[in-house]
């Protein structure tokens, strides 16, 4: 089957449980990959006009033209999150990974006989935890009871009991880049990109009626997704005098070609029937394209600070076919717009030893959107969310390396704090009772129509551990 599980899920009203999820998979699906060296990160991966990094790739792919050197480097994390959901009472979650996320060659070819005097190819590996777990605990203003004489077994309570959302996976990205370098002035890098993205989802409603309790899945969960994506980037460094660089660097959308879903759903099969089974779906879909502006500066040969600006250019993100997707890609034309990045970092040398620091601010894509939601108190009202499906991140590192000659190794902490609104509600909670083939719907509250939204506030730290070789 060619369309999305939310959308054949959708029911009246763009925002419901199904399509904020294929919504705020905007992120998942971005073309930028927060991980790199230790050094990369320590610096704030604002790296964009110093270059010589091949993780500064990332952000300028004629970074790696800037190397004298060849040089092999791995990179070992350990991730953890941390939730503070608050709909009513707040509940804290989290969890950690462990994992090598970077891996880097960078290849030099010295050409002393023309202008075009140094050139590059590197192969680099990055991967970024998407893991994450949200919690709610119960809440006895989401209720509805029903009075005697309005069911056969007389008075019914149905009462919010908990929810939770569980995501588990990953989003990678391995690049070929090739730099020349111009007589030490002008570097030129291309770089050729494949995404992959994997991740299961697992979202659950528990409902206590009348102090027995009842878990129910989210119509389309538990729900996994496999998705392989192209994207090019080019790039240009300027060397102005030994002191200031400027970099101008355009990383095209990521086209994912035959996006593979599995899933679990009550859906329609003829008329009047419907069907719980285990289900597939694929389609292609387009991920935003972003513009990478950049100044460096190297100041005493012991200081280096950059400077990062980048545009990202939402409009190209896209569901393919166009005609089955018409109403997310309608919501995201008028709800997605182009967003900044602005990114700072600097390093200090003493000797052989480093000192880094940067910061990220990374705003939201998403406009304001107003919704008719119950903020944990059981009053709907109309309400407008600024930072609905995603909020602003901010970035702080700071790292350390030490220079053995040959050999480098390098250590880096990354803390990301953002808050926002999550979005639930407005959608079908089901239990399959395989024993007698059954499929139970959760009565009330969460399939109302109208939403429900928890606030989150999401803090990420990353401590990284990087060896580097020179040759």
């Amino acid at each position: 089957m060619k369309k999305s599980i939310f959308l054949l899920l959708s029911i009246a009203g763009i925002v419901n449980a199904q399509t904020v999820q294929d919504i705020s998979s905007v992120s998942v699906f971005s073309n930028d990959v927060n991980a790199g060296s230790a050094r990369y990160i320590g610096m704030g991966g604002s790296m964009g006009a110093l270059g010589s990094e091949l993780s500064s790739s990332s952000q300028n792919p004629a970074g790696g033209a800037l190397a004298i050197t060849s040089e092999f480097g791995a990179t070992l994390a350990f991730n953890t999150f941390n939730n503070k959901t608050t709909f009513g009472s707040t509940v804290k979650t989290n969890d950690n990974s462990f994992d090598f996320q970077n891996l880097t060659a960078n290849m030099i070819f010295e050409n002393n006989l023309g202008a075009w005097n140094r050139f590059s190819i590197g192969i680099s590996f990055a991967k970024e935890s998407m893991d994450n777990w949200l919690a709610m605990d119960r809440n006895n203003q989401i209720t509805e009871t029903f009075q005697p004489g309005e069911t056969l077994d007389g008075t019914t309570t149905y009462t919010m009991n908990g929810y939770q959302d569980l995501m588990i996976g990953y989003k990678s990205k391995m690049s070929v880049d090739f730099g020349a370098s111009y007589q030490e002035k002008l570097y030129l890098g291309l770089g050729l990109n494949i995404h992959d993205t994997q991740y299961d989802n697992y979202v659950f409603f528990d409902e206590d009626t009348n102090g027995t309790v009842y878990r129910y899945d989210l119509n389309g969960t538990p729900y996994s997704v496999k998705a392989t994506g192209y994207s090019l980037s080019a790039g240009a460094i300027a060397r102005v005098n030994d002191q200031f660089r400027f970099g101008l660097a355009y990383h095209s959308p990521v086209w994912y070609d035959n996006l593979e879903e599995n899933f679990y759903a009550n859906l329609p099969v003829g008329e009047d029937e419907y069907q719980y089974d285990f289900y597939y779906s694929n389609y292609d879909r387009i991920s935003n394209s972003r513009l990478v502006a950049s100044a460096g500066a190297i100041l005493m040969n012991s200081l280096a600070l950059n400077v990062d600006y980048t545009l990202h250019m939402n409009g190209s993100t896209q569901f393919k076919p166009n005609g089955d997707f018409t109403q997310i890609n309608n919501f995201l034309d008028q709800h997605l717009k182009s967003s900044s990045e602005i990114r700072v970092g600097g390093e200090y040398i003493i000797n052989d030893f480093s000192i880094r620091a940067g910061y990220n601010y990374v705003q939201s894509p998403f406009e304001s959107i107003t919704l008719n939601a119950d903020a944990g108190n059981g009053i709907p009202t109309s309400q407008n969310f600024s930072k609905a499906i995603r909020g602003d991140l901010n970035r702080i590192s700071f790292g350390v390396g030490y220079d053995f000659g040959g050999f480098r190794l390098d250590a880096a902490y990354q803390m990301q704090n953002q808050k926002y609104n999550y979005v639930f509600g407005n959608a079908d909670y089901v239990d399959f009772d395989s024993a007698d083939n059954t499929v139970y719907y959760a009565t009330l509250p969460l399939n109302a129509d109208h939403n429900y939204v928890a606030d989150v506030k999401n803090t990420r730290n990353m401590f990284l551990l990087s060896a580097a070789w020179q040759f």
